[in-house]
C-alpha cells in the first residue's frame, strides 16, 4: 500500500480526454475541488466556468505546449480505444502521449498524471494494451524534469459509459452475456469515483508511482456477482453465460474486415477479443494506493444501481 502525503494543491490542471466518458467527471470533479483547467478539444464546447478550452488534438504541438503553459499538473486521459490497425494505437496512443509529456516537460508542469488501463499489464493480448504498455513506457523508461503517475483503472462504468449501457440492455430482457468464462475474475469501479481519486491524488505532493485503482473488491468479481446486482425487483436474474473465445474472436476477426473495408474502426476484433476473455482483470494489491481523503462511494451493486436508474430516468432503458 502506498503511504497517504499530503500538500499544495495546485492552481491549474491541463487535462486531455475532458470530452470522454471518464472526463466529463473528471471535469466535474476538479471543478467542485476548486481547480481551474485547461482542457484539450477537437470541437468547440460550450462556455464553462473556470474551464479554459484549447483548440487542438495529441499530433499539435502548438496546442500541447499552450495547454500545459502555466499548469500545475497535468492529467492525460486521452487516447484511443478502437483503430483500424496496431500501427494507428501506436501513433495516437504513444506517439501523441510522447509530443505531450515533451510539451509538458517543456512548459515546466510539476507533475504528470497518466491514466493507462490494467490492459497494459499483458501487452501481447491486444493492440490497445501494447499501446498502453508503450506509453507508460514514455514515463518509465526516460528521465523527466517532471514527477510522474502511472493510474492503471479496470472496467470503469456510470451513466453515459456506452459499454456498460450494452450489457444493461441485455440484462432488461433477462441476459448477461460475457467474454471467454464465467469463471474470469475482474475489479470495476464507477466513473465518478474513479475521478474524484484522480482528483484526490492532485492534492497530493509529487511521486512517482503506479497505481491500479478500483472500488476496494479484494479480488474482484465473477459474472455472477454481476448478475445478482442485476436481480429485478422479483429477484429474478439475469441468465448468465459465457461467450468463448473461439466464437467472440470469429466474430471480432469478420469485424476487422468489415471495418478495413468501410475505414471505421471496430470495437469488437480479434485482437480486442483476445483481450476482453482474459481470466484475471483484478488490481493487484500492493499496487492499490491509500488517497488521503477518499473512499469509493459505490461497490457493484450501487453502482450497477445508479447507472440504471440514470438511463431509465433519462428514457434509454
Amino acid at each position: 500500500m502506498a503511504k497517504k502525503s499530503t500538500g499544495i494543491k495546485p492552481t491549474v490542471v491541463a487535462l486531455t480526454g475532458g470530452t470522454g466518458f471518464l472526463g466529463g467527471h473528471m471535469l466535474t470533479k476538479l471543478l467542485a475541488a476548486g481547480f481551474h483547467v485547461r482542457a484539450l478539444t477537437r470541437r468547440p464546447q460550450a462556455d464553462r466556468d473556470c474551464v479554459e478550452w484549447i483548440d487542438g488534438s495529441l499530433s499539435d504541438e502548438a496546442s500541447l505546449f499552450k495547454l500545459c503553459s502555466g499548469a500545475d499538473r497535468l492529467i492525460n486521459l486521452a487516447g484511443l480505444t478502437k483503430a483500424l490497425s496496431r500501427n494507428i494505437f501506436f501513433d495516437v496512443n504513444v506517439g501523441g502521449s510522447k509530443l505531450l509529456f515533451e510539451a509538458a516537460a517543456k512548459a515546466g508542469v510539476t507533475h504528470v498524471m497518466h491514466i493507462s488501463s490494467l490492459a497494459a499489464r499483458e501487452p501481447r493480448l491486444s493492440h490497445y494494451g501494447a499501446s498502453k504498455a508503450g506509453t507508460e513506457m514514455l514515463l518509465t523508461a526516460r528521465k523527466w524534469p517532471f514527477s510522474w503517475t502511472i493510474v492503471r483503472p479496470p472496467a470503469i462504468y456510470g451513466p453515459g459509459d456506452k459499454e456498460i449501457f450494452k450489457l444493461l440492455r441485455a440484462a432488461k430482457y433477462g441476459f448477461l452475456p460475457w467474454a471467454g468464462s464465467t469463471k474470469n475474475r475482474f475489479s470495476m469501479i464507477h466513473g465518478e469515483d474513479l475521478a474524484a481519486a484522480i482528483t484526490q491524488l492532485s492534492y497530493e505532493t509529487n511521486h512517482t508511482a503506479i497505481f491500479e485503482i478500483d472500488d476496494g473488491k479484494t479480488g474482484g468479481y465473477k459474472l455472477s456477482d454481476v448478475a445478482e446486482a442485476l436481480a429485478n425487483d422479483k429477484g429474478k436474474l439475469p441468465k448468465a453465460f459465457a461467450v468463448p473465445f473461439w466464437a467472440l474472436g470469429t466474430v471480432g476477426a469478420i469485424n476487422g474486415i468489415i471495418a478495413s473495408a468501410i475505414n471505421r474502426p471496430a470495437m469488437l476484433t480479434l485482437s480486442s477479443a483476445s483481450y476482453m476473455c482474459h481470466p484475471d482483470w483484478t488490481v493487484r494489491e500492493r499496487r492499490r494506493p491509500n488517497i488521503a481523503n477518499w473512499t469509493p462511494q459505490f461497490d457493484l451493486k450501487s453502482g450497477l444501481k445508479h447507472t440504471l436508474d440514470w438511463y431509465k430516468k433519462n428514457g434509454l432503458l
